[in-house]
């Protein structure tokens, strides 16, 4: 089953991609049972031949039930992304920086331990010190965003990228550089590789700096939006990812056990 070609490529179509993957394996799975059903349609008459007395009759085969299509509908681009993921797009890129930041500055407390305490045990063997993974991954990322904003220069005709050396002044400029200039990018189609690719380097490091927020994520929905993006702040308040909703801890409470009994409620309705 094709991806509808006008849905948004962000997370926020990511139950719609999944429902058509599935229906996809559902519809191998029940070509497969179709080919057998005919089969067994084809053999059945020789099956009544051999039958005899006092086996039980055999019964004819049974067709498989037909299959349904998914009843999710995609979020539709607007004209290539849905307004949502647009904010969702946004944020991660202005997280990059921190989230580099953080990062760093984990290499570099490692990396001063031994000038700071002073290094213990004998040493039988001086070898070269190799570059920090972190620092490797640090540098990846700078060279993507670059990258995006070189190319985004050239396609607008802007004077090219000032030459600067590598490093966190050069990727912050950068950062703020595509920010500025982000709402534009994200209405060319060939936005969607730099769209889906940022949102994948928010996760990266995240998982790099320990800093997922799952764990703060709470399971409700939205009252204004309905989305499931209410994390709780460091500031205590619980504010939503997609329409920025913000929640004291009494209102996030009492809208965790209204929600609560919905779900029980509807659970004693359908048994």
């Amino acid at each position: 089953m094709p991806i509808n070609p006008h849905a948004c490529p962000g997370p926020c179509n990511r139950a719609y991609r999944d429902a058509v993957d599935a229906y996809d394996r559902a519809f191998i799975a029940h070509c497969l049972a179709i080919a057998a059903y005919q089969e067994a349609v084809d053999a059945y008459p020789g099956v009544v031949a051999a039958w005899h007395a006092p086996l039980l009759y055999p019964a004819p085969p049974a067709r498989p039930a037909p299959l349904a299509l998914p009843t999710i509908r995609p979020y539709l681009a607007n004209p290539v992304w849905d307004s949502r993921c647009t904010r969702y797009i946004r944020q991660a890129l202005a997280e990059l920086d921190d989230l580099a930041s953080v990062a760093q500055a984990q290499v570099d407390g490692h990396r001063d331990a031994g000038a700071r305490y002073g290094k213990t045990g004998a040493v039988s063997k001086v070898h070269a010190s190799s570059p920090s993974p972190v620092t490797d991954t640090l540098d990846e990322l700078y060279g993507a965003l670059v990258e995006v904003e070189d190319q985004w220069r050239e396609y607008r005709g802007y004077q090219d990228r000032p030459r600067r050396a590598r490093g966190s002044h050069a990727r912050r400029l950068t950062i703020a550089w595509l920010l500025d200039e982000l709402d534009a990018i994200l209405l060319h189609p060939g936005s969607i590789a730099f769209g889906t690719a940022t949102l994948a380097w928010q996760r990266r490091l995240r998982g790099l700096t320990k800093s997922d927020p799952l764990a703060r994520r709470s399971p409700i929905r939205c009252s204004r939006c309905s989305e499931r993006q209410i994390s709780r702040r460091d500031d205590g308040y619980y504010q939503c990812g997609s329409c920025e909703k913000l929640m004291t801890q009494t209102e996030h409470d009492r809208e965790y056990s209204e929600q609560a009994d919905q779900i029980h409620e509807q659970e004693a309705h359908a048994s």
